[in-house]
């Protein structure tokens, strides 16, 4: 029959809905503003069971869903729902019609404004694993409105293989168990996030009718826990150098800030130098020097802290800088890096892009925290380095000669192999000359130790500026000294010794009381023989050595 006027003013004004429920629980007709409080036009809802509207049916009151779950309509007897948001009607034929009134709204309206005032993300997911709720903050995080989003499945908002994991999780909780975990989820947009999950089950008198899903975005965390243990691993690595340590923590910087540029420089003066330098878009390498006063790190060092900014064209603090005009940097954070209390130089990010955000407390304190191990591993390279260097000190004092400073024994051991063979292998000849004060003794005896230390020390010198750039002189023993000449043949060898006895004997060295001692050497010339061992080449310059000194001393003979 037709509805008068007034009823449906009725209706409308009342927000009040009627469902004609068949025997087998089919919606036979509906009436009044379904679309308010179920979200269905009246013509929609005809056809459907009402299985269906687990939505609705999990609104109703306890006593009337588990009536209408048993088939206990009688016909004639009215029920209210517990929860005051209607009340059914049971008819002669066996059907009945449900009252729904603005109460059934009113509730969802209230969960829904609570739970669009939280800040992590909520929904609620029926027993067909489809959305029924979502909160603002789900709905800005996925990029899709309440409406688009409800009644579509959960499978639609990530990728099939992190749905293929979700799904047991969901199903558990649909069973009646409360389920919490973490996992990284790959949207259907294509974004990876972390994500932390508790999914609640709904019951309705004893039957789970859907979940709440509460979901954290934990990418952020995530991303700063692993930064953080990169940080200390790397810093205490001993697998890997120094360089690599650092470009390791510039990367993850970047990564984590989202920016395009990572450097490390030391500050001498007012200079810049590049010390380390990780990007993919800017073409800047370790030694290049630019003027402190022409980058941001000036005023990150007037400043004395961490000094950021994320759109340094609108930075008034910034305004016509040189940096600003050379490279166009929007986006920059940095801070000192500090040796022995003093400034050793600079950590800092930047990008040509401006951020979308300002830098946060916990970005600041991170740069702070990548500052503070790459001081450590500064300091760690210093000490090697100082270690390294005192070592090669030591090492260096161990194959010198006390006294002159020219190389020993073992130094001269070490050379004349490397010459036997290169002259075996490759044909390249060397000569090797035995040297010997004249009469050292007698300078001992009448001038005393001191006097001979300092002939020994003038002799060595006085070799050493008759030699050519590649040859060596050697302190044996005593008075003995070797010369070894590369690519010389006995000939020239001799040649050469002749110029060295003679630069000797025209000197002379003045003693403490004025007195000048003249001096001259002896010397024995051998060249190597190719097979010959360094004792027996040795054997033979000094065989020509005593050669010398039978002939008068102050020559020099060749074997």
């Amino acid at each position: 029959m037709t509805q008068p006027a007034w009823w449906e003013e009725v209706l409308s004004l009342s927000h009040s809905a009627y469902l004609h429920i068949s025997r087998e629980q089919r919606i036979l007709d509906a009436l009044g503003d379904t679309q308010t409080l179920v979200g269905r036009e009246p013509s929609a809802l005809i056809g459907m069971a009402l299985s269906e509207l687990r939505d609705i049916r999990a609104q109703l009151g306890g006593a009337v869903a588990e009536s209408l779950a048993r088939s206990e309509i009688r016909p004639g007897e009215t029920w209210g729902f517990e929860d005051g948001a209607g009340s059914y009607y049971g008819l002669a034929d066996g059907s009945f019609v449900i009252k729904l009134t603005a109460a059934l709204k009113v509730d969802q309206g209230i969960v829904g404004r609570l739970a669009d005032q939280l800040p992590i993300l909520v929904a609620y997911v029926d027993q067909d694993l489809r959305f029924r709720l979502n909160n603002q903050a789900y709905m800005d995080f996925i990029g899709i409105d309440r409406e688009a989003l409800y009644g579509q499945p959960v499978a639609s908002v990530m990728e099939p293989a992190s749905f293929e994991r979700v799904q047991p999780r969901l199903q558990r909780a649909l069973a009646g168990e409360e389920v919490t975990y973490e996992d990284r989820i790959t949207l259907a947009d294509g974004r990876t996030c972390y994500f932390k999950v508790h999914y609640t089950p709904d019951f309705l008198d004893g039957e789970v009718v859907g979940l709440y899903a509460i979901i954290q975005d934990i990418s952020e965390y995530r991303a700063m826990i692993q930064l953080l243990r990169d940080v200390h691993s790397g810093v205490n690595r001993t697998d890997i150098d120094s360089d690599e340590i650092i470009d390791q923590l510039l990367r993850d910087a970047l990564a984590y800030l989202s920016l395009d540029i990572g450097l490390v420089s030391r500050i001498i003066d007012e200079q810049y130098i590049i010390k380390w330098a990780t990007s993919e878009v800017a073409d800047l390498s370790p030694d290049d020097t630019f003027a402190l006063g022409d980058t941001y790190c000036r005023l990150m060092l007037d400043a004395e802290g961490v000094f950021h900014t994320t759109e340094a064209g609108k930075d008034p603090r910034i305004s016509g800088h040189p940096c600003y005009q050379t490279f166009g940097l929007e986006s920059y954070i940095g801070t000192p890096l500090r040796l022995n209390g003093e400034v050793w130089g600079t950590l800092n990010f930047s990008s040509a892009q401006p951020r979308q955000e300002p830098f946060d407390q916990m970005e600041i304190e991170l740069v702070r925290l990548i500052a503070d191990a790459v001081e450590r591993v500064i300091t760690n390279e210093a000490e090697i380095e100082q270690v390294r260097q005192e070592l090669d000190r030591m090492a260096d004092k161990a194959l010198r000669d006390y006294l002159t400073g020219l190389p020993n024994r073992a130094y001269l051991d070490q050379q004349v192999a490397a010459l036997i063979h290169a002259h075996d292998t490759r044909d390249e000849p060397f000569s090797l000359a035995v040297l010997d004060i004249d009469h050292f003794k007698r300078v001992n005896d009448q001038h005393g130790h001191d006097t001979g230390d300092a002939v020994l020390q003038w002799l060595s010198g006085r070799v050493s500026e008759c030699l050519r750039e590649g040859d060596m002189v050697a302190r044996t023993g005593g008075e003995e000294f070797v010369v070894v000449m590369r690519g010389t043949r006995a000939s020239e060898a001799a040649s050469a010794m002749e110029r060295v006895r003679e630069h000797v004997s025209a000197g002379s060295v003045t003693l403490e009381d004025g007195l000048r001692l003249a001096v001259t050497v002896s010397g024995g010339v051998s060249e190597h023989i190719a097979g010959e061992s360094f004792s027996n080449l040795f054997k033979r310059a000094d065989t020509a050595l005593y050669t010398a000194k039978r002939s008068g001393r102050d020559r020099v003979s060749s074997l």
